[in-house]
């Protein structure tokens, strides 16, 4: 896996590199920097996602040839999206329906709420004062659409790429679905840097490499991730509105049904996986 580490450390140097220019630049003001971290992060997500894509072809194109992905499933009837191409499995495994699009960004969601609740629990043992301190200064002064296209669109196909289609698929070339999911979402926690988003990125990431495999797409990672961090950024002011225009009985309501939909859509997929045998699609 060491071309990921290289391109990965290239730029995690260049972010550094910028963000020392920004503060020197400033007269030692730290906060230049916070004010462009979004931008700094965002596209040095995509400097190391680039490569990580053009690897995955490689990749992919080598398992084929040595027989890690079945050929043997074929769509069931009424199925959208047979796998092949040219008599090959698609790179992209199957091509997934718009109920299935939305049916994964709503799971996303679901995962996203109660992973925060979750890690919420043990605030006290996670040292929450780096985070609590260094989020608003990132977000300070940005447009809600801003923090959407960074925060909920770039950055989550930018981690994606690296840590599911590339860190967990090609851990799982040589090891267990379960073991390689852990060890990837491991390293995605440790890639943030904090106890707090680390111990929640590592319980999400190892849950997204599952469905990932799961599901036999590679976009569903992508799309649960962007559901999860689009609706980390909007949650609060939608349920402030609908408690101030519709009472309380609404957003009850709206909790139920995120929780519903987001596990019966992981649990569906799952039933998917098992109905074709399991097989490795991606």
């Amino acid at each position: 896996m060491y071309p990921v580490g290289i391109h990965f450390a290239i730029s995690q140097i260049l972010s550094y590199l910028g963000m020392y220019l920004l503060v020197w630049r400033t007269g030692g003001d730290i906060n230049a920097y916070y004010q462009q971290a979004l931008l700094l992060t965002g596209l040095t997500g995509i400097l190391a996602a680039i490569p990580c894509m053009l690897l995955y072809k490689k990749d992919h194109s080598r398992r084929e040839e040595t027989g890690i992905l079945s050929l043997a499933y074929r769509p069931a009837e009424g199925e959208m999206g047979d796998r092949q191409e040219n008599g090959k499995p698609s790179a992209a495994g199957r091509r997934l329906r718009f109920l299935e699009i939305l049916s994964f960004l709503v799971a996303g969601a679901f995962l996203g709420q109660y992973g925060n609740i979750l890690v919420g629990l043990f605030q006290q043992y996670l040292d929450p004062e780096v985070y609590q301190e260094t989020q608003p200064l990132i977000s300070d002064g940005k447009s809600i659409w801003s923090l959407i296209f960074w925060m909920g669109i770039v950055a989550p196909f930018a981690e994606e790429v690296i840590f599911r289609w590339m860190v967990f698929l090609r851990m799982r070339d040589n090891m267990r679905v379960i073991t390689a999911a852990l060890l990837s979402g491991l390293a995605f926690g440790i890639y943030h840097m904090n106890l707090l988003q680390g111990v929640y990125a590592t319980v999400l990431g190892a849950i997204f490499a599952l469905i990932l495999e799961w599901s036999g797409n590679l976009f569903t990672s992508v799309l649960l991730h962007m559901g999860a961090n689009i609706w980390s950024l909007i949650v609060s002011d939608v349920m402030v509105y609908m408690l101030d225009h519709m009472g309380a009985s609404s957003v009850i309501t709206l909790n139920l049904l995120l929780v519903f939909a987001g596990a019966y859509g992981i649990w569906n997929c799952y039933k998917k996986y098992q109905k074709r045998g399991c097989t490795r699609m991606i």
